[in-house]
């Protein structure tokens, strides 16, 4: 892998790491809104993993008063 002709070899991990995290908070996001009874929960979480940051954001701003989930 290079990027205008210089190696990039930390680029395959730090890919990787990104995808965890991403995958990490879509599996996050939708065990805590079943837990919240959310019929949408896996809809909340494919959203995570199409558009990243944006429906993480979307996620907690509209539960921020809903407390922990049980």
């Amino acid at each position: 892998m290079s990027l205008f002709g210089a190696a990039l070899p930390w680029s395959l991990p730090l890919t990787l790491v990104i995808y965890g995290v991403v995958v990490a908070a879509a599996v996050w996001i939708y065990r805590d809104a079943r837990a919240r009874g959310s019929r949408y929960a896996i809809v909340w979480a494919l959203a995570t993993l199409l558009f990243t940051i944006v429906p993480v954001l979307a996620y907690l701003f509209l539960h921020r008063d809903a407390g922990p989930a049980r």
